[in-house]
């Protein structure tokens, strides 16, 4: 048995004009929206209470509260989540103000890395280690390299556009 959240709009659309004669909501219901609202889910582990818009995750651990926005793309990652949620009033809010929001904006790809708690990736961002740098000290960046692993740090945004 899971806890799914859902905006009710969206599950009654789901439920009356998309699946209408499904009888399992697991099995049938959620993979078929999944795959029909582009959300691609593949050897990962996703926690509780993530917001997951039309994204790609593969082989990565997305961590409790997690919000990855639309066109993500995550491999090799582990996301540690967040301490507490944004609503989307709150986020229209902070966007309004240039504010990045928590979690991981659109068409942000991010590989072999490690994102630790309440970090702020903005939109278009590209963490992938493209030079494959082995060790490298950027914490006014927001970031370390170890090991060919790219770790984000605690709290720290990351703005648009860049490239790690």
């Amino acid at each position: 048995m899971g806890l799914y959240v859902f905006k009710i709009d969206v599950l009654l659309d789901l439920l009356r004009s998309h699946y209408p004669t499904s009888n399992d909501f697991e099995s049938e219901i959620i993979s078929m929206a999944a795959e029909e609202f582009n959300v691609q889910i593949l050897n990962s582990i996703i926690s509780h209470g993530c917001f997951l818009r039309h994204c790609h995750v593969e082989h990565s651990i997305v961590g409790v509260r997690s919000r990855l926005e639309y066109g993500v793309e995550m491999k090799d990652t582990i996301m540690m989540g967040s301490d507490y949620y944004q609503t989307e009033a709150e986020i229209a809010s902070i966007l309004g103000e240039g504010i990045v929001p928590m979690g991981v904006g659109s068409k942000t790809k991010i590989s072999n890395c490690i994102i630790d708690k309440n970090a702020k990736i903005s939109k278009n961002v590209i963490i992938a280690n493209q030079d494959k740098v082995e060790e490298a000290e950027r914490p006014s960046e927001g970031f370390y390299i170890r090991s060919d692993i790219t770790v984000v740090l605690k709290n720290f945004t990351i703005p648009d556009r860049t490239i790690i």
